[in-house]
């Protein structure tokens, strides 16, 4: 063999895997030509269930509904949502508790609650400051109605966990309810003697077309031996029926630590509309077992404003 065959022959072996290689390789755009689809790094999916304000939201095809979560009021469930930033939400509520021997009526209880976003070890979290008081009265079978302020109840929302792609919500919601100072609601049997410590745990569930929302509480006396420690469990279930209107319902229980005494099971309905910037709420529910072995009737309307 020739020198110059040997060098053609050389040439090919080191050219040959160059070549392949360069035929396997992805081609590279060049400058100024556009990328192909392809080319594109992949963006993550959207999420299914996107947060969204309290009330009055747009959806996903910017069009205002209606925010069909069960939530207190018109629930006792409560949701584990909170308002946004600097947006105050503003719940005035009449409520009634009536049983044959002995009735109770919230006439005006203000819930007044306000969203806040602090920084808590680099993570902003969510959360709601609360201040609720009723102007109450009650009375006995054959009393006259005894007038007063029910008890006042202070409170921090945090909403520490959120999956919008699998519609997970969670909150803690510790609060302080006391004998509102200077109205009588002791002395009038319109308020429990000494504070109650009530520590819940708000889980809530979307689907596309329901929500489920579950609540677990313990309620601990103070500065009140004759009371027991308390439990408290509640279910709830809403879905929208059209962009304004949604309906809900609630199964509750309640019982002292050791459930023998203080027990309560209630089935409860509540509805919501959608009127301009106001929402308006009723509720209608009947006890289905209660420890004192009457029937309590439930009943209460209002409405629901928020103001950024």
């Amino acid at each position: 063999m020739t020198t110059l065959s040997r060098a053609a022959a050389l040439s090919i072996i080191l050219v040959w895997p160059l070549a392949a290689a360069a035929q396997q390789a992805p081609e590279k755009p060049q400058a100024g030509q556009p990328q192909t689809d392809k080319d594109k790094p992949k963006q993550p999916a959207p999420p299914l269930f996107p947060r969204h304000r309290r009330g009055w939201y747009k959806d996903a095809q910017g069009i205002e509904v209606i925010d069909a979560t069960p939530q207190s009021p018109p629930l006792e469930t409560d949701d584990p949502g909170v308002p946004d930033k600097g947006e105050y939400e503003i719940n005035l509520t009449t409520h009634a508790d009536y049983a044959k021997p002995a009735q109770r009526v919230d006439l005006l209880s203000v819930d007044a609650n306000y969203g806040v976003l602090p920084v808590i070890a680099g993570h902003a979290l969510p959360t709601q400051i609360k201040l609720e008081f009723p102007v109450a009265a009650g009375r006995e079978r054959g009393e006259p109605f005894r007038m007063g302020l029910g008890a006042a109840k202070v409170g921090v929302k945090f909403n520490f966990y959120r999956d919008e792609h699998r519609g997970i919500s969670v909150s803690v919601y510790p609060q302080v309810a006391f004998p509102t100072p200077g109205g009588g609601g002791v002395e009038k049997g319109l308020a429990e003697s000494g504070q109650t410590l009530i520590l819940p745990l708000l889980v809530a569930r979307e689907l596309h077309e329901l929500t489920f929302v579950v609540n677990g509480a313990l309620e601990k006396p103070i500065h009140d031996p004759e009371r027991q420690m308390a439990v408290e469990l509640r279910v709830a279930i809403g879905r929208a029926f059209t962009r304004k209107v949604a309906l809900m319902t609630e199964l509750r229980a309640e019982s002292s630590k050791d459930f023998k005494s203080n027990r309560l099971v209630v089935l409860n309905a509540g509805f919501i509309h959608g009127v301009r910037n106001v929402i308006v709420y009723a509720n209608l529910g009947h006890s289905l077992f209660s420890d004192d072995g009457h029937g309590h009737t439930y009943a209460g309307f209002g409405i629901k404003k928020t103001i950024r």
